[in-house]
């Protein structure tokens, strides 16, 4: 049976970093980045957010001098009780990227790859 790793159009990657999504008719949403590939993002949040939203996605990657932007699509989302967990958490959600540029993408990899090598 393969692993879930192998499964995966993209692997994910364990990531610490915040992140600035932008909804375009809700709140501004902040949270911190758990995982990372390079189809999409997963982070904590304690602002909520529905599967099918889209929103603007804006993070800056350890090492990296500018940040990265572009559009995602919330793909899943979980709400974790009415009170913050240990981490102080409420809301998990997976971000999947829509339309990043090329060069961006690549930024990514490139991180990715210098964390699994």
């Amino acid at each position: 049976m393969q692993s879930q790793w192998n499964r995966r159009k993209y692997p994910r990657v364990p990531a610490s970093f915040l992140v600035h999504c932008k909804q375009e008719d809700g709140p501004d949403v902040g949270g911190k980045a758990f995982n990372l590939s390079t189809g999409g993002i997963a982070i904590e949040t304690n602002c909520p957010t529905r599967i099918g939203d889209e929103l603007t996605v804006e993070f800056l990657m350890p090492d990296m001098l500018s940040p990265v932007r572009g559009k995602g699509e919330v793909v899943w989302s979980q709400f974790h009780g009415d009170t913050s967990g240990d981490a102080g958490t409420l809301f998990t959600a997976g971000i999947k990227f829509l339309n990043f540029e090329q060069s961006v993408l690549t930024s990514i990899n490139k991180y990715l790859q210098s964390l699994t090598s």
